[in-house]
């Protein structure tokens, strides 16, 4: 390697090092806060009971049935996918040029 590549390497991996583990100076003293200590005293509020419908879950869809895009853009999209993996774990082919043909032939027994 070149005297220009060591050096550079060098340079990079000592940053890396410092920036890793060095510090960029001394830790600042941390000043404890002067809080005022609240009251003793603890109010509790009277309980309050809601009367509510219990399970209800509200729904942001209206009463209408799915559209028939809605059908079509997911099937064209299951279909890419489909497309998808059959191109992924296809067997991959070797094009005649890129095939070494000097080693077609047995060499002759001597």
């Amino acid at each position: 390697m070149k005297l220009k590549t060591i050096f550079f390497s060098l340079v990079i991996l000592s940053a890396l090092f410092l920036s890793a583990f060095g510090s960029p100076g001394a830790p600042q003293p941390i000043k404890a806060q002067d809080t005022v200590q609240p009251p003793a005293i603890t109010l509790v509020p009277p309980t309050v009971v809601v009367v509510t419908t219990p399970g209800v879950v509200p729904v942001t869809g209206g009463a209408t049935p799915t559209s028939m895009w809605t059908l079509i853009l997911f099937g064209l999209l299951g279909l890419l996918a489909i497309a998808f993996l059959v191109a992924l774990f296809s067997p991959r082919t070797t094009h005649e040029h890129v095939v070494d043909h000097t080693h077609t032939h047995t060499p002759p027994d001597v």
